[in-house]
C-alpha cells in the first residue's frame, strides 16, 4: 500500500527483529494501535540468529525451581565481565526487568521455557531455552500476527526520520513516502553488516567474518545521529571465537567450557579459555590469520557428540591417537603441541594452570582439533538512551519523541569485546523493546 503525507500513526516502530517486536507486542497489549516497519522481506533480523535462548533473573520459571537468583545479582555479573565499564542505571534497570520480560514471552508469545543448568559465565542458572525447533522471532512474529492492534509493513525501508524545529520526532520519510507518527521506537538493528561503519569504529574488525543479519547495516545510528543523538561505546562488539570450514559453522561453547583448549601455531595456549567469548576472541585475533585451532579428547567427544560429530564427518574435525601426530593435519607445531597438553594434565583436577585456569580432567587419547577464527556476533555500540529507551543528546536531554533499542542503542558490554557477558545482547534488545514500548504507551495514553 502506497504512503502518503496524509499517513498517520500512533507509534511507528523501526524494525522488525526481536527488539522491535518485543516492542510491538507491549505496546500493542497496553492498548496502542501502531505500525511496524520492516526493510527486509520478513521478521528476525540479528535476534534470529541468536543462541535460542535468554538470560533472565527472577522469572517464574527460576521460582518454580527454587534458583536463588535475583537482578542485583545480574547486574553483578555484567559488571564484573565489563569492569563497571556500562552505564550503571540502565545496566541495572535491564537486569530488573529481565525476569519479567521472560515471563512476559511465555504468556504472550506462548514461549514453554526451561531453565538450565550450564550457567555459561554467570553466577546462577538464568539461561531460559526451549525445546520446540524455532527462534524468539518465530514465537515472536506469530504473536505479532495474532495481535489486531500492530500493523506491518515488510520491504519498507525507513530512509530519515521528521523532527520540528525544536527537534521534535513527529515521524519518518519512507522509501514510498513521509508517515507520521506521535512516537517513533529504532529498533532497525546493529552495523556488523556495513564495512562503512565497522571500518570508521571498529578497523581492527575489517575483513573479519560476520555471520548476523545482512539487514544490520547501521541505518538506525545514523537517523539517530542526523537527528542529534549522542552515541556511546561504538568498539564495544559481541565476538564468537569458534568458527569453522567454508560454510563458517560455529563450534559450541560447551566445548572450551567443558575442557577444551585453543593453541596458537605453535600448539601454545594463549589465555584462559573460559573468558569467553570476548578474552578469547581477543587472543585469537592477535594470531597470524586471526585463526587458532581448538583441541580436546575423547571425554568431551563422547560428551558432547551432538555437537561434534558433524565436523569429524565433513573432515572439519580431526583425530589422532596422540598429541603430536594431530599436529600434523592441523599444520601447527607438533613438539609445542604435546608440551601444552602435558602441562595441562598436570595441574587438571589439582589446581591453577598459569592463566588461571583449573582443568576440570586430564586429556585422554585419542585426540581431536579443529581450525576456528574469530567472527563479529553483534555491534554492541549505539545511540546513548536513558532507563526508559528515550534517545539521549550529548547534553544528556531527551530527544523528544524518539526511543532506541537493540542494535540501535547503546548495551551494556562495555567499551570493547571483552564486556561481553552471554546473554548481554538480548538482554538490551528484549529489554530495552519493552522498557520503550511501555514508556511510549504510557505517554499515549496519558
Amino acid at each position: 500500500m502506497a504512503n502518503s503525507g496524509a499517513d498517520a500513526h500512533r507509534l511507528i516502530i523501526v524494525g522488525a527483529g526481536g527488539c522491535g517486536m518485543m516492542a510491538a507486542l507491549v505496546a500493542a497489549g497496553k492498548g496502542v494501535s501502531l505500525l511496524l516497519l520492516e526493510k527486509t522481506d520478513g521478521a528476525g533480523g540479528s535476534t534470529a540468529f541468536s543462541s535460542r535462548g535468554i538470560r533472565a533473573a527472577g522469572s517464574r520459571f527460576q521460582y518454580a525451581l527454587g534458583i536463588e537468583d535475583s537482578p542485583e545479582q545480574f547486574a553483578r555479573d555484567i559488571f564484573g565481565r565489563n569492569g563497571n565499564e556500562s552505564d550503571p542505571a540502565l545496566t541495572k534497570r535491564l537486569a530488573e526487568v529481565s525476569g519479567p520480560v521472560a515471563d512476559f514471552l511465555a504468556d504472550v508469545a506462548r514461549i514453554d521455557f526451561t531453565v538450565g543448568e550450564f550457567v555459561f559465565g554467570h553466577s546462577a542458572r538464568r539461561a531460559h531455552s526451549w525445546t520446540e525447533d524455532k527462534t524468539i522471532t518465530d514465537f515472536l512474529f506469530e504473536a505479532v500476527e495474532r495481535q489486531p492492534k500492530i500493523q506491518t509493513r515488510f520491504s519498507t525501508s525507513v530512509l530519515s526520520l521528521q523532527q520540528e524545529g525544536d527537534g521534535t520526532v513527529i515521524g519518518v520519510v519512507t522509501d514510498s513516502g513521509p508517515i507520521q507518527a506521535a512516537k517513533v521506537i529504532l529498533a532497525s538493528g546493529g552495523f556488523g553488516a556495513s564495512q562503512e561503519l565497522v571500518s570508521q569504529y571498529i578497523p581492527s574488525l575489517v575483513g573479519v567474518h560476520f555471520p548476523g543479519h545482512y539487514g544490520s547495516t547501521g541505518e538506525g545510528i545514523k537517523m539517530g545521529l542526523s537527528a542529534g543523538a549522542a552515541i556511546e561505546n561504538m568498539a564495544s562488539f559481541q565476538p564468537y571465537p569458534a568458527y569453522v570450514g567454508p560454510g563458517m559453522r560455529s563450534v559450541s561453547p560447551e566445548v572450551i567450557m567443558s575442557g577444551g583448549i585453543m593453541v596458537d601455531p605453535q600448539g601454545k595456549r594463549f589465555v584462559d579459555e573460559t573468558r569467553y567469548p570476548g578474552g578469547l576472541s581477543n587472543g585469537i585475533l592477535q594470531l597470524p590469520d586471526k585463526q587458532a585451532y581448538e583441541i580436546l579428547d575423547q571425554r568431551l567427544y563422547e560428551l558432547l557428540p551432538h555437537y561434534l560429530e558433524e565436523f569429524l564427518t565433513s573432515g572439519l574435525l580431526h583425530q589422532a591417537p596422540t598429541a603430536g601426530q594431530l599436529a600434523g593435519p592441523l599444520g601447527i607445531d607438533a613438539a609445542g603441541l604435546e608440551q601444552t597438553v602435558e602441562e595441562y594434565n598436570k595441574v587438571a583436577g589439582v589446581g591453577a594452570d598459569r592463566f588461571g585456569r583449573t582443568p576440570p580432567e586430564p586429556f585422554r587419547a585419542p585426540f581431536y582439533g579443529i581450525k576456528v577464527k574469530a567472527a563479529l556476533y553483534h555491534t554492541q555500540g549505539g545511540l546513548k538512551v536513558n532507563t526508559d529507551g528515550q534517545v539521549l543528546r550529548a547534553d544528556g536531554s531527551v530527544i523528544p519523541n524518539l526511543y532506541a533499542g537493540g542494535g540501535v542503542a547503546t548495551g551494556v558490554s562495555g567499551t570493547g569485546m571483552e564486556g561481553y557477558l552471554p546473554g548481554n545482547g538480548q538482554l538490551a534488545s528484549l529489554g530495552l523493546g519493552m522498557l520503550a514500548a511501555e514508556h511510549a504507551a504510557a505517554s499515549l495514553m496519558a
